[in-house]
């Protein structure tokens, strides 16, 4: 380091107050290059905290070695910290790498801003900041790079257990949903024989009140073979592949508050408070008329399966691309049978703000996802509905939607995430 001279020491000093006063704009115009990169632009959708992550800690550091002050905190733990954070929302560690040099070029860029403001600026103070960024880069490539290849060896080490472990769930689905649809085939023999007898004794004399009573029988086990010959028969054409999507614009807001108006004469009739939420406009292309066989599964399911108390029926914008639809119940939960297992291969992961798990971590807290862990319990009194929500789980990857599902004895929340422009999807597909 050159000798220490009053001149040198005040600029140094003054380079130091001066990136502590471009410390918003540096993070902001990082952000905005990132934003441009074609393969970071879906990244940006971080809020303005989980995007900065680290660096504002690192950018101190810097600042620190400048002037030759103690560091606040160790720059390669630091820089391991936020390689973590990346690497839990999906980067390489090439689109990390990306980043981080979008990083380095606007404080390179602030520096020669520095000189053009003080042109007098002794060369060894120019000489300095560079050092220390080259000095940073380091301990933040070294950071990253440790972290990246301890978390590659972890998880060669977690996928071997993980295929194992999927293959096992895979298996079991499989007979649970055989198991499911013997089952179902045996409830529509019941219901016929129920429906044969009724005719039957209807053909025969007997009183007013004896008639009404099997008409009733009768239009009862009518309309739950019609719901099971559906669901039998929309399960079917979708394992077949002869479902296609059928991709219009339409309002989303709209289809759902009617979904849920038709169903409030049910929800009455079951003593449950029936509710919907959401922006009053929702435009999007996609295939509506699965998105309503998706909302009405799930809809007829919670009210059918829940003894009392709320089901609320939301929706919003999540960003560009997603938009979420959501079905709440206060109902017992899935604890048995191929629903329960069906929620355990689709929990989501531990976010903040779970519905179902108040002890999560308070991290980033402008996120919105609300996810649970599951808990088995008591037998939820739900397997009826398994079918149903095997043929949610096909639409929803023939429209390329996830869905989530978050279920304790305090009830269940399925979530499921749609594409705002299904065309776009498709004509990518097509290339």
């Amino acid at each position: 380091m050159a000798k220490s001279t009053p001149d040198h020491d005040f600029q140094l000093h003054q380079l130091r107050d001066y990136l502590y006063a471009r410390r918003e704009s540096i993070l902001n115009q990082w952000r905005t290059r990132c934003a441009v990169e074609e393969e970071l632009h879906t990244r940006t959708s971080f809020s303005r905290e989980e995007f900065n992550d680290q660096l504002p800690v690192l950018l101190n550091i810097f600042s620190q070695r400048i002037v030759d002050e103690p560091e606040e905190a160790d720059a390669i733990d630091r820089s391991g910290q936020h390689g973590l954070h990346r690497w839990q929302r999906g980067y390489s560690l090439a689109e990390l790498f990306n980043e981080l040099n979008n990083f380095y070029d606007v404080v390179e860029n602030e520096l020669h801003q520095f000189l053009e403001l003080y042109p007098q600026t002794l060369p060894q103070v120019i000489t300095q900041a560079h050092r220390q960024l080259l000095r940073l880069s380091k301990d933040m490539t070294m950071g990253s790079m440790m972290y990246y290849d301890q978390l590659r060896q972890t998880t060669a080490a977690e996928q071997a257990q993980a295929l194992q472990l999927a293959l096992d769930n895979i298996q079991q689905l499989t007979r649970q949903r055989s198991e499911h649809l013997r089952q179902a085939s045996h409830d529509l023999r019941g219901s016929f024989g129920i429906l044969s007898g009724a005719a039957h004794l209807l053909q025969l004399p007997s009183k007013e009140e004896e008639r009404a009573q099997y008409l009733e029988m009768l239009s009862r086990n009518l309309l739950l073979t019609q719901h099971m010959l559906n669901q039998l028969m929309d399960y079917a054409r979708l394992e077949a592949g002869q479902e296609s999507v059928d991709s219009k614009s339409f309002d989303a807001a709209d289809l759902l508050r009617d979904l849920v108006k038709g169903a409030q004469g049910f929800a009455k009739s079951r003593n449950l408070i029936l509710r919907a939420d959401g922006p009053d406009k929702l435009p999007v292309v996609g295939d509506a008329l699965k998105v309503q066989r998706i909302v009405q599964n799930l809809l007829v399911n919670a009210l059918k399966y829940t003894p009392s108390g709320w089901v609320s029926v939301s929706w919003t914008l999540e960003n560009d691309t997603r938009w979420v639809v959501s079905v709440q119940d206060t109902g017992p939960g899935l604890s048995e049978g191929p629903t329960a297992l069906l929620a355990d291969q689709l929990q989501p992961l531990v976010e903040p703000t779970g519905s179902h798990q108040p002890d999560s971590p308070k991290d980033y807290p402008g996120e919105s996802v609300p996810p649970t862990s599951h808990k088995k319990g008591e037998s939820s009194q739900r397997d009826g509905e398994g079918l149903g929500l095997f043929v949610v789980k096909r639409l929803c990857e023939l429209l390329k939607a996830s869905m989530d599902i978050e279920t304790s004895q305090a009830g269940t929340l399925i979530r499921i995430r749609l594409l705002v422009n299904q065309q776009i999807s498709e004509q990518e597909n097509n290339r």
